[in-house]
């Protein structure tokens, strides 16, 4: 199966995370990731990310289950 690149980070103005994935920009209380990722450090805002590369990303009720 095609994976594609994910991201998420902290949003200051929601208090929440926010799930970057296929074009989407979708604001959510919790993350469950189940593939690999690591952190990237930008010079401007959002200073930190977390990314990788999934097949799918499911909002539950919040909570984005990365797979």
């Amino acid at each position: 199966m095609k994976r594609w690149r994910f991201f998420f980070h902290y949003n200051k103005h929601t208090d929440g995370i926010t799930v970057h994935f296929r074009g989407r920009c979708v604001p959510v209380t919790h993350v469950h990731c189940q593939v690999r990722c690591g952190s990237k450090w930008n010079k401007t805002q959002p200073r930190l990310v977390m990314q990788g590369f999934a097949q799918d990303v499911q909002i539950v009720n919040g909570v984005a289950i990365i797979s």
